[in-house]
């Protein structure tokens, strides 16, 4: 399977994964003015959250940890809010959806809910 394959099967994967677990989907694949693409954009209770996700093939490495730095997550998510004056008035959250594809249709998962936390409340 492909790069670009890969990533879209584990960005369906990610939204069905989230849906369960109680989030509302706002948008996927959204491009920030300046280039950052988030691949899901969700509510979750009391924040708004971006979501990277990322996928590798077992026997190509292990999981990737994300591709988005903190710093393009916070002004994709500035430029998100500016484009979305209606948006919700919450916090924002930063996840990161890992996958490690073991089979065609099986995957390890891995959910880093505030992925940038610095321990910081």
């Amino acid at each position: 399977m492909n790069n670009f394959e890969l990533q879209e099967k584990a960005v369906k994967a990610a939204t069905r994964f989230i849906e369960r677990k109680g989030f509302e989907l706002l948008e996927t694949g959204w491009e920030s003015p300046e280039g950052t693409t988030v691949d899901l954009i969700a509510t979750d209770e009391d924040a708004l959250v971006f979501i990277d996700v990322t996928a590798t093939e077992y026997g190509e490495g292990g999981f990737e940890g994300g591709k988005v730095s903190r710093a393009d997550f916070e002004i994709a998510a500035a430029g998100w809010l500016a484009n979305h004056p209606e948006g919700p008035d919450t916090q924002v959250r930063f996840d990161i959806i890992d996958m490690l594809v073991v089979s065609e249709d099986r995957a390890l998962l891995r959910h880093h809910i505030n992925a940038f936390s610095c321990g910081v409340e």
